[in-house]
């Protein structure tokens, strides 16, 4: 499925001119090497371009389109008109006779695919490669120092690189698809047609954590991932045709470059495209996927995404954006030699935001402050699934499932919920140096996961009294409770100005986890915090008593012994917190005057 995608998006792509043909691909090229017409060498020549990073000026090497460049191996395996010095000039200063069997490699490739041509440039080319000596090639390493610090080097005839030549590129051409080197033949398990099998496929570049010279998604590396009767055969023994392979490799390649339309979570890259290969999909969902930080300004991305998942077709900046095209998102992360897929989502791009939009509802809750991104972004979510001062990501397993439910509509993972009750009741505040709270355990994006994870994954009850806002109608004892810590926390501050440790940071955890053993105390304490409050606060103090008395007053009291439940379950914990944020934050909300 992942395999026949790309080869779509590939398809689409040529026809834009968005990726090279069949056979071809894009190089880092650092020189040129040029060559008179008898293939005599004249010098090399930089084609590095300068680019400015920030206040400096850097010297890079130019992308270009060359010949199909092979995976390099441990063996020798030559690229046509595109490689290395040791393959172009047989030079190597570490290992000088690998070098020279380097270049006989290169020669007789050349050989094989030039020999029939009768171009001036294919012939000067060949020249080239039959007067080159080894004794030519000291001599140009004295005059050229700087020739180990090429990378890629191409062949300049007279001041026209060899691969924009007509005839050489259907001379190339020929061979690649006549399949080269390889003569397995096979039926490929993506296409089913008889075809050459690639034997290696192709680098993917771009991927966090990834090698730099690129990763391969499909390789084989020990006995053991290997079938019967196919040992040391490597692709053979998952056949793709070599057509197939190269479609997919430059299509996923090309998502992996465009760094516009990337993003990262955790230890996992993140690509999407429409099977179209229409752009404007891809800038709304960025915008979908991280609110706030995308091309369209909030206003505008709503509109838009309430239009598509209505079946409603919008325009986006003069293209218009169809509920109905297939969308598809991969996440992809480095496993030793080879790329790990951590998830692979397809549907239409109109059930995809009527997905976003029904996740992005459920994560509503009040903020405490106006310039909070709402909704909640991914990334910032798992942030807070995490110790606050850990540099290290979340579990990419925890941040896949997370991403899945979002997009599939489906549940959230318990282990995200339970995680959230653990980094909630292992930390504290987080206060700057001068008392002020820089990050709050209980912070609106914790708060926000809760409610959207009771609303999706908990029992109907919640349905009905979990709402953005405080709701004061809502009778279940484990809410109750949390506005009550909530209020009893807010006498002991105003009993106390600027006390810097609260009843949050002692009894939290307990009450929320065994409230009768808790409460008891707490009620205790606040009535030696409302004697503190005095004459001067009095009515301050009557309202704070009433408070705790009409909500106390709603929780259902029983026949014997104590009114508050011994223990409360996972679901009643995350409601008590969510009880105890709401009530947190009304207080500090403005009212309307009257």
């Amino acid at each position: 499925m992942i395999l026949q995608s790309l080869i779509k998006l590939y398809d689409a792509k040529q026809e834009r001119g968005d990726v090279p043909p069949y056979g071809w691909s894009i190089a880092n090229v650092t020189d040129r090497l040029y060559i008179d017409s008898d293939g005599n060498v004249m010098g090399l020549i930089s084609a590095r371009q300068e680019v400015k990073r920030g206040k400096s000026t850097k010297s890079i090497p130019s992308k270009m389109k060359v010949p199909f460049q092979y995976k390099h191996t441990s063996g020798i395996a030559p690229n046509f008109l595109c490689a290395s010095p040791g393959y172009i000039l047989g030079i190597n200063k570490e290992k000088p006779e690998r070098a020279k069997k380097m270049f006989e490699s290169s020669k007789e490739l050349h050989h094989k695919v030039l020999d029939g041509c009768k171009g001036d440039m294919a012939k000067s080319i060949l020249r080239f490669f039959d007067t080159w000596t080894t004794e030519k090639a000291n001599a140009f390493v004295e005059s050229n120092e700087g020739i180990f610090e090429a990378g890629n080097i191409i062949i300049d005839v007279n001041g026209k690189d060899a691969q924009e030549d007509k005839e050489i590129q259907a001379a190339w051409d020929k061979y690649y698809e006549s399949g080269g080197e390889n003569e397995s033949r096979g039926q490929c398990l993506v296409t089913g047609r008889i075809c050459s099998i690639a034997r290696l496929h192709p680098l993917i570049k771009g991927i966090r954590g990834g090698q730099a010279s690129g990763t391969s998604i499909v390789s084989f590396n020990a006995r053991s991932f290997e079938s019967y009767g196919k040992a040391e055969r490597q692709g053979l023994n998952a056949p793709v045709g070599e057509e197939t392979a190269f479609k997919y490799g430059a299509a996923l390649n090309s998502l992996t470059a465009d760094v516009e339309h990337k993003t990262v979570i955790g230890d996992t890259t993140v690509v999407y495209w429409a099977e179209s290969a229409e752009s404007g999909y891809q800038d709304m969902f960025s915008s979908m996927f991280d609110p706030g930080n995308g091309n369209m300004i909030d206003s505008e991305l709503k509109s838009a995404m309430e239009k598509i998942a209505h079946g409603n077709t919008c325009d986006l900046s003069g293209i218009s954006i169809s509920p109905d095209e297939p969308f598809y998102i991969l996440g992809l992360a480095p496993n030793a030699s080879r790329l790990s897929i951590r998830f692979f989502w397809s549907n239409t791009f109109g059930n995809l935001s009527r997905n976003l939009i029904k996740h992005y509802e459920r994560m509503r809750i009040i903020q405490p402050y106006k310039d909070e991104p709402e909704p909640v972004p991914l990334w910032r979510l798992l942030g807070k699934m995490k110790p606050s001062k850990s540099k290290e990501t979340v579990s990419p397993i925890l941040a896949g499932s997370i991403m899945r439910a979002m997009l599939s509509n489906n549940k959230y993972p318990v282990s995200a919920y339970q995680n959230t009750l653990m980094r909630i009741y292992a930390e504290a505040d987080i206060r700057k140096s001068n008392g002020q709270i820089e990050s709050y355990k209980i912070g609106y994006e914790r708060a926000a996961f809760i409610k959207a994870y009771l609303l999706k994954n908990g029992r109907d009850k919640w349905k009905e009294v979990i709402h953005m806002t405080i709701n004061k109608e809502c009778k279940e004892p484990a809410y109750l409770l949390g506005r009550v810590f909530a209020v009893l926390e807010e006498i002991q501050q105003g009993s106390s100005p600027g006390i810097q440790s609260t009843i949050k940071d002692r009894y939290f955890n307990s009450a929320c986890a065994t409230p009768s053993t808790v409460f008891p105390i707490l009620l205790k304490l606040s009535h030696a915090h409302l004697r503190k409050l005095g004459n001067e606060k009095k009515e301050y103090q009557i309202h704070l008593s009433k408070k705790v008395g009409s909500l106390l007053s709603l929780i259902q009291m029983p026949d014997e012994g104590s009114p508050f439940p011994k223990r409360l379950d996972m679901e009643e914990q995350g409601a008590f917190i969510l009880g105890y944020y709401q009530e947190t934050q009304d207080r500090y909300t403005k009212k309307e005057e009257k």
